[in-house]
């Protein structure tokens, strides 16, 4: 048990389409039985004795690791069981998001092309010189852009082996039962993401519907993402009117032209004639990324340093910051349904399956954690100009909001009921709620005086009914008419009110 939660790390490439990748230059680990297979870690030697692992500063980008949380123990604590857990999961590992292709890795791509015979120009800088010959992995955007890499299965479904090892007899108890439901998005990303986890949860095939499951076996519940459905819905950015997807791209812009200057004079002294941007280099550090989850390496990954790496990360913290974190004011009013869900599931005296499992976008998991309050940058000050703790002229390394560790591929945000032993010491009641993110266990503010800083059940009750009186409205905030049919601040899809997808 302990091994497993203390691995549920970089759950990734196999195979891929375009390049086969051998078994030999993989690393794979075999714990309790499931193989983990990690990507070649792209690891910058330092002046000190450990090496900067570039696959954990990639934000959005980064492939799934886990958290390092702040060093509480992974496993329950001692004499402590989890009794029921709700997961909502990011999907996997995707070729390229239709906004990073566009505005960022087409440019580039084709500017490198229309180079012409001035490629061999980048041999000027050895970091640079594979761009003489370099294609592009993304060889159909039609197809692949916005689409899971086959990586993506992969990890997928080794994330279910490992969360069933991490509750074996939960598992056993939702194998027994009669129907066991997993929700998804509408996305194809999403839905190809269940399904693999799901195989590795259970061993076998869910069945696929858009209804709560009425007949035997694990069954993956589509769940519209059409806009009108107000808080009753996976994606709730989809659904928010006042929610606008493009805040925080200015403040990233600011720091992307402050932090790129001197890689761009690095690199234009070596290469005038290509006359790289601020652009440029952001489109290559992405495609790190993105080629690494495609072809399980990236020469992209060896061409820069590693403060260019964290003026990278930082750039897309301050995006997220202003459009998923606290910099937006709606984010824990999109967070709050799937929270007041889960707490319904967690309090319930007889649930209907132990375990939960939901898989949606990037959007969904930052804003829960708006919602509960974690990783937030002022959560012990008094500062009451929040956005002033993510400067756009300098990083702010003591932050919390590092979106490296909320958001990869596969990133998700889980709530424990854990019930103890009555007789431990100083502790008045024998249940309680802790959260998980990416694998780490997080304290919520004001409410860990439980085992392993977990919140007891009764106060982590009355935590998330006053954040929900505080944030809850999501039909009045999010401009909805209340009149409309669809209205509700309810996310009711656990209770079987799962909004119809259309026959395709």
């Amino acid at each position: 048990m302990t091994a497993l939660r203390t691995t549920l790390l970089a759950l990734l490439i196999t195979r891929t389409y375009a390049t086969p990748v051998s078994r030999a230059l993989l690393n794979i680990r075999n714990v309790d039985g499931v193989e983990i297979p990690h990507v070649r870690p792209e690891v910058l030697g330092t002046n000190s004795t450990e090496g900067f692992n570039i696959l954990e500063h990639l934000a959005g980008i980064s492939p799934y690791f886990d958290s390092p949380g702040v060093s509480l123990p992974k496993q329950p604590p001692p004499s402590c069981h989890v009794r029921t857990a709700a997961y909502i999961i990011r999907h996997s590992n995707i070729y390229a998001n239709d906004f990073d292709y566009e505005q960022y890795i087409q440019p580039f791509t084709q500017k490198v092309f229309d180079f012409g015979s001035q490629r061999q120009n980048f041999s000027a800088l050895p970091q640079l010189a594979f761009l003489a010959n370099w294609s592009t992995p993304i060889t159909n955007a039609t197809e692949q852009v916005e689409k899971l890499t086959p990586s993506g299965e992969t990890s997928a479904q080794a994330l279910g082996k490992l969360i069933a090892g991490l509750y074996p007899q939960l598992i056993e108890t939702a194998s027994n039962a009669s129907v066991f439901n997993v929700w998804t998005s509408e996305a194809e990303r999403a839905i190809d993401s269940a399904t693999p986890f799901i195989e590795g949860l259970f061993g076998k095939s869910p069945n696929v519907q858009n209804t709560t499951a009425t007949s035997a076996g694990p069954t993956l519940v589509r769940v519209s993402d059409n806009e009108t459905l107000s808080a009753n819905t996976l994606v709730p950015h989809e659904t928010c009117p006042n929610f606008d997807s493009a805040a925080g791209s200015n403040q990233s812009m600011t720091w992307i032209n402050t932090y790129t200057v001197p890689i761009i004079q690095r690199f234009n002294v070596a290469i005038p004639t290509f006359n790289f941007t601020a652009l440029d280099i952001y489109a290559m550090q992405q495609l790190c990324g993105y080629e690494t989850v495609i072809t399980n390496s990236s020469e992209f990954c060896k061409a820069f340093e590693p403060d260019d790496w964290l003026g990278f990360e930082y750039a897309n913290d301050l995006m997220y910051w202003y459009s998923l974190g606290y910099g937006q004011t709606l984010s824990p009013t999109l967070g709050i349904p799937w929270l007041n869900a889960t707490t319904a599931l967690l309090t319930s005296p007889t649930p209907s399956q132990p375990l939960y499992f939901s898989f949606t976008h990037r959007e969904e998991p930052p804003f829960i954690l708006t919602a509960l309050n974690l990783f937030n940058n002022s959560a012990y000050s008094a500062n009451s100009n929040i956005n002033s703790t993510m400067p756009t002229t300098e990083i702010n390394y003591l932050r919390a909001w590092k979106t490296s560790e909320i958001l990869p591929f596969l990133g998700h945000v889980a709530l424990e009921r854990l019930e103890c032993e009555p007789d431990i010491p100083s502790f008045t009641t024998d249940s309680y709620v802790r959260a998980l993110v990416n694998s780490a266990p997080i304290p919520i503010p004001g409410c860990q005086s439980g085992p392993g800083a977990s919140c007891p059940l009764g106060e982590f009750m009355r935590y998330v009914e006053e954040r929900s009186q505080t944030y809850g409205d999501f039909v009045g905030l999010c401009g909805i008419d209340s009149g409309s049919g669809n209205a509700t601040n309810t996310l009711g899809i656990y209770q079987g009110n799962v909004p119809q997808v259309p026959d395709s």
